[in-house]
């Protein structure tokens, strides 16, 4: 069945994050811009999403101006694409509030998840999570990273059990507004508030 995120891209040309979930890998074949995990297709990247009914393709396309170059203490927005037991990685959209594309790639390790102990990285976090995080080795590639600070963190993410949009119910603690689940992330400070930017 496809997702209710894809009948309203189809109708709207709605934009999108990456790490929104799009379609079922049994409907659509990822394109340009997407990637695919388990049984969904992800957006990668930020932009409109591009539907090719007779090919079953669907792509994202992103208008994102030349790329910024990244140094240590800059504030970066993207969306978790792959989770380990112990690391993170991050498709970086956003450096100091200016997207940017290409997209750099970001590794986070569990000691910079949170500032309390996790023994794995998906007590705090999720595959598909859009996260504000900060640059702390800029020199490797991938990109390192922390979300540890007040206004770092997850900023937005989707019930696990039926993709729909997860609201803040209390410090670190979300509940799905569709199927009343219950999940923890480590959010940010001003989580759901449809913001991105970060503030100086």
């Amino acid at each position: 069945m496809t997702l209710d995120i894809y009948n309203r891209i189809k109708d709207t040309d709605e934009l999108v994050f990456p790490g929104t979930r799009l379609a079922v890998t049994e409907e659509f074949i990822g394109g340009q811009g997407t990637f695919s995990e388990g049984n969904y297709i992800y957006a990668a990247v930020t932009g409109k999403v591009n539907i090719n009914i007779e090919k079953h393709e669907i792509s994202v396309m992103s208008k994102a101006k030349p790329t910024v170059v990244p140094k240590n203490g800059d504030i970066v927005i993207g969306g978790i694409v792959n989770a380990s037991r112990q690391m993170i990685t991050v498709s970086v959209n956003y450096i100091n509030n200016k997207e940017v594309y290409p997209t750099y790639t970001m590794v986070i390790h569990v000691s910079q998840i949170s500032r309390e102990y996790l023994d794995s990285v998906d007590e705090a976090v999720r595959l598909a999570d859009i996260v504000r995080a900060k640059v702390i080795d800029s020199k490797t590639i991938p990109l390192q990273g922390s979300l540890i600070g007040s206004q770092l963190g997850v900023i937005l993410s989707n019930c696990s059990r039926c993709g729909r949009k997860l609201e803040k119910i209390g410090r670190d603690k979300l509940k799905c507004s569709e199927c009343s689940y219950f999940e923890k992330r480590t959010t940010t400070i001003d989580y759901g508030s449809g913001k991105l930017a970060f503030k100086t």
